[in-house]
């Protein structure tokens, strides 16, 4: 009767064991079917902003080596370039433009104080006869923010336009930060800041104009 008992006891036993394995894989299944729907759901409203991020080019902008040229009239000169990157070939930077969003001077102290312009400001392309003033970045592009040219005292910017409250020059020995952001229809570039200074003395030779107009990154 004990032996009877005891097969019965092991049987329920077993059963149990069964009836709480199915309850768990039970548990389980309804768990991810519960999270598939909540994914299905998210891509069916998020999807696109998803692939928008994913697809997201990322524009990189530096300070470039200083081109020498001769204007049309025979006017040599040294233009000042930012090349504008996207580090994402494959997703091409739509309606990209370079702004020119902060100007800081150094003051007598030493420290740098804002110039309050109303801006941002477009920046000019390199080439601005052919480019488009909203450009496609896939490969790099370059503006040129300013020159020097010969037989002059003077640092100019280039801007497509100039806000009345903004001074088109950079007088020598007047330390000069310009700050840049380049921006498109789906993304904006690092903040650029440059420094400028130049004595006023122009000359012909890279090595010798870089000892006498001295242009730098710096970090904020």
């Amino acid at each position: 009767m004990n032996l009877f008992i005891y097969h019965i006891y092991s049987f329920e036993c077993i059963q149990c064991q069964i009836t709480t394995v199915y309850e768990k894989y039970t548990l389980l299944f309804d768990f991810l079917g519960i999270v598939l729907t909540i994914l299905i759901i998210i891509i069916a409203i998020w999807g696109e902003r998803f692939r928008q991020f994913w697809n997201k080019p990322k524009i990189k902008i530096s300070l470039d080596e200083p081109r020498f040229n001769t204007t049309n009239s025979g006017i040599k000169g040294w233009y000042y370039l930012i090349r504008i990157s996207n580090v994402k070939k494959s997703s091409p930077a739509n309606n990209v433009r370079l702004l020119l969003t902060r100007v800081q001077k150094k003051g007598p102290d030493g420290n740098w104080r804002e110039k309050n312009f109303s801006g941002p400001t477009q920046v000019m392309w390199q080439w601005p006869e052919i480019s488009p003033l909203y450009a496609t970045v896939g490969p790099d592009e370059r503006a040129t923010f300013g020159f020097i040219l010969e037989d002059t005292t003077e640092f100019k910017l280039q801007l497509y336009w100039f806000p009345n409250n903004l001074d088109k020059v950079i007088p020598p020995n007047e330390p000069t930060r310009l700050i840049f952001k380049a921006v498109s229809d789906t993304a904006e570039s690092n903040i650029l800041i440059i420094e400028i200074a130049w004595d006023g003395k122009w000359l012909e030779g890279i090595l010798e104009i870089q000892e006498h107009c001295i242009l730098k990154e710096v970090t904020a």
